[in-house]
């Protein structure tokens, strides 16, 4: 511990020179803060003065014991310096100075004593006695001004002594600490004195404040009710301050919830005088870190609506396609959006009105018409109204049919009528074609006649035109063919129409005697394919022969259904190449093959294969043939069996 004794007021011309020295040569990236004098604790005597100078590379600060700057505490910034001075110190100006550098994030202290007269100037009174506790460990500030005292800790209830905590005279007990309340005792010989109550809370802070900041409405009228919210979340210690219109007559309240607190102000009516901005400052206490939230509102004499449309007013569309007329609104007091047709209300059978209130005084309202008929072509209003202004927007709707003929025929004996109806009315336009061969061509084959023509145009009830058109055939020869088309904006028809002129009729006569001769051909066509199947078809037949032939000799007759058949006689299908067919008759065919491995593995033998159609009396036949040649076995005068292949695909 040090000890100065400098004159009251005084300081040394020397010591400002060595500070600039220090300035001149302290390297880059060393320690930029100097006290001067540079002691870390000074024991020092009542009622005289004390300076210390703080020196760095850019501008420092003094914290003191206490937020509050006491009696006699004076500070003097000189540029990258500050000057601390203590003019009859007293025990109350004990406890810690720090001189802080922002910019380097440096700091030193310096611990100043200066001793009581007795026991009641033991505890240096540094504020109210709350530690509001961010972490397990804190400091209850203890700070005495005699750093010979001997202090201890003790939980006031109980006198529980605590010995967790290290000790510093300048600044507490430092160390983990409950929620409950302490007290302090000092004592030199039989002397004791007890400091005030300190009691701890845990409190919560969070990383960042979470402000908001609500109001009723942004935009009222003048009678209204205003609210302004302003609420912190999750931090147990905050101040708030306010800043708004009329703040002398109007005092904001603080509400304390679960989890939050809140800050309000109440207007019950609201007047113009209350239009403003509405900042609400919110401070945290431990740390000191704030946050500012602000709000302007604007309070009316009288309300208003203002409209206009979203999209376009004047709306074409086709029959049976759904179609949407939409407004955004700006309007306060809330409105009353009504859609209207030739002043009726627009009927909901074939519409739907949806009005969203999207924030604050904005809404958003939208008519949909779905698979509009013709009759709802016209104007649709959207009218928005509150008790102090209206206003309204007007559509208009064209509803339009595609063209459609619905007749196309001979007005007497020479002209053609074709009758179409659309909205709008459809234009006609004919052509006529001297080619049936080049009629097909629409760009080649077609002349326009439409000066030959005549159109009267009527307007149905459901407000699709009707037109009537007249093309005269007087003058045209050699015509073909007739062509009305049709077209408005909605789309386009065409249909065509052969007409029969004199050369026409001799060419249907021609063509009536092929028709004729045709049917003639295909009726004796008919009848030879009814003979032709008449034929009688192959079909198995079995005799039952004589036991005695005529030339004497015994015979025996065999049922081939009761024979058997040796499966051993089957030749895999792989080993039979077909070749080319040496007859066919009404059971099958004949054809030349060859077989491969019949007598030995490397063997081929010619043979003769006859093969069957798939039908069961034709597989019946060759089934009865294949075991009667399996029952006589080799025989000179009957053709030898090799082999067969009864499976599938077919049977042979």
């Amino acid at each position: 511990m040090a000890s100065t004794r400098d004159q009251p007021g005084s300081l040394n011309p020397r010591h400002f020179l060595f500070l600039l020295g220090l300035f001149l040569v302290c390297p880059e990236g060393g320690v930029s803060l100097e006290l001067l004098p540079s002691a870390s604790q000074v024991l020092h005597h009542p009622n005289t003065n004390f300076t210390v100078v703080c020196s760095g590379w850019s501008q420092v600060t003094w914290r003191l014991p206490r937020d509050s700057l006491l009696d006699g505490v004076l500070v003097e910034r000189r540029g990258s310096s500050s000057i601390l001075q203590l003019v009859n110190a007293t025990w109350r100006n004990s406890g810690r100075y720090t001189c802080e550098e922002a910019s380097s994030n440096q700091s030193r202290d310096i611990d100043v004593f200066i001793p009581g007269q007795g026991p009641e100037e033991w505890f240096v009174p540094l504020g109210p006695g709350v530690v509001m506790k961010e972490a397990e460990e804190d400091t209850i500030p203890c700070v005495v001004s005699d750093p010979q005292l001997n202090v201890s800790l003790f939980q006031r209830q109980g006198r529980t002594a605590v010995t967790t905590t290290t000790y510093d005279p300048a600044r507490g007990f430092t160390g983990r600490l409950n929620d409950t309340s302490y007290v302090c005792v000092a004592a030199r010989g039989d002397e004791q004195r007890e400091s005030q109550v300190y009691y701890v809370f845990s409190i919560i802070v969070p990383q960042v404040i979470q402000v908001v900041l609500s109001v009723s409405s942004v935009v009222l009228k003048q009678g209204e009710v205003l609210t302004v919210n302003c609420s912190v979340t999750d931090t147990d210690m905050v101040y708030f301050t306010w800043e708004f219109p009329r703040r002398q007559e109007v005092e904001p309240l603080t509400d304390f919830l679960p989890n939050k607190i809140l800050s309000f102000i109440n207007i019950s009516t609201a007047t113009v005088a209350d239009s403003g901005t509405y900042v609400c400052n919110v401070q945290e206490t431990t740390q000191g870190r704030r946050v500012t939230k602000n709000v302007t509102v604007t309070v009316l004499e009288r309300g208003y609506v203002y409209l206009w449309p979203s999209g376009d007013t004047n709306v074409s569309l086709v029959l049976h396609h759904t179609v949407e007329f939409s407004v955004e609104i700006d309007a306060h007091p809330a409105p009353t959006v009504v859609w209207t047709r030739d002043n009726r209300t627009v009927a909901m059978e074939t519409s739907s009105v949806t009005t969203t209130h999207l924030t604050g005084s904005r809404y958003f309202s939208k008519l949909m018409l779905v698979h509009v008929q013709m009759d709802q072509t016209g104007s649709y209003v959207a009218t928005v109204s509150n008790d102090d202004d209206i206003a309204e927007v007007v559509f208009k709707l064209e509803v339009k049919a595609p063209p459609r003929i619905t007749s196309l025929s001979e007005f007497g004996s020479a002209a053609i009528l074709c009758v179409s109806e659309g909205a709008p009315p459809p234009t006609v336009t004919w052509y006529t074609c001297h080619s049936s061969h080049r009629c097909s061509n629409v760009t080649g084959g077609w002349t326009s006649q439409s000066a030959t023509s005549e159109n009267i145009t009527e307007m149905t009830e459901k407000g699709v035109a009707q037109v009537h058109s007249v093309m005269s055939l007087l003058g045209l020869s050699s015509v073909t063919f007739v062509r009305c088309e049709v077209k408005n904006l909605a789309g386009r028809r065409v249909r065509d129409l052969r007409v029969l002129t004199t050369s026409l009729l001799s060419q249907v006569a021609v063509m009536s005697s092929v028709l004729v001769l045709v049917i003639i051909a295909v009726f004796f066509l008919i009848v030879l394919i009814v003979l032709w199947r008449k034929k009688p078809r192959y079909e198995v037949r079995w005799k039952v022969m004589e036991s005695v032939s005529s030339d004497g000799q015994q015979c025996t007759y065999v049922d081939p259904a009761h024979l058997p058949y040796d499966s051993a006689w089957e030749i895999p299908r792989d080993s039979l190449v077909l070749g080319q067919v040496l007859g066919s008759g009404a059971f099958g065919r004949v054809v030349e093959a060859h077989v491969s491995g019949l007598n030995h593995s490397d063997s081929t033998t010619k043979v003769a294969v006859k093969m069957v159609k798939r039908n069961s009396g034709s597989v019946q036949s060759l089934m009865s043939e294949l075991k009667v040649l399996v029952h006589l076995g080799p025989h000179l005068n009957v053709v030898n069996l090799l082999g067969a292949c009864t499976g599938p695909p077919e049977v042979r």
